[in-house]
């Protein structure tokens, strides 16, 4: 049998925050609309296979401890918090675990948990 790949992550958004969530994505990360009905769902994706699809409606959002986690390059993840910092998100004081790796878990626009995770070494595939 065959490794099965992960495609997506399905995120919740307000219908009020659905625009403004992508728009998040798109402005602090880089990433792009890759199919869209608009003010229903939207595929977007980081150019090299991750995706995320931000969906409207009125369910609860991604509460913690779950989350997503965005690597970011060790020598970015200040900018990367600046960045967040500037886009409006609301975020938690940075740490370092076990490993080295700096992480700062945020909220998004929609309520999402999700941090961002400079690694000392990468995870292996």
């Amino acid at each position: 049998m065959s490794v099965v790949r992960l495609e997506h992550v399905g995120l919740g958004a307000a219908r009020g925050k659905y625009e403004e969530t992508i728009r998040f994505y798109e402005q602090v990360f880089g990433w792009h609309r890759i199919k869209e009905s608009p003010g229903e769902l939207a595929f977007i994706g980081d150019g090299a296979g991750g995706r995320l699809e931000i969906l409207a409606n009125d369910a609860p959002p991604l509460p913690n401890p779950h989350h997503l986690a965005f690597v970011v390059a060790p020598d970015q993840f200040d900018a990367t918090m600046e960045a967040l910092r500037a886009a409006g998100a609301q975020l938690d004081e940075p740490m370092t675990n076990p490993f080295g790796d700096r992480l700062l878990f945020f909220s998004d626009p929609a309520g999402n948990r999700a941090q961002i995770v400079g690694r000392v070494e990468p995870l292996a595939p």
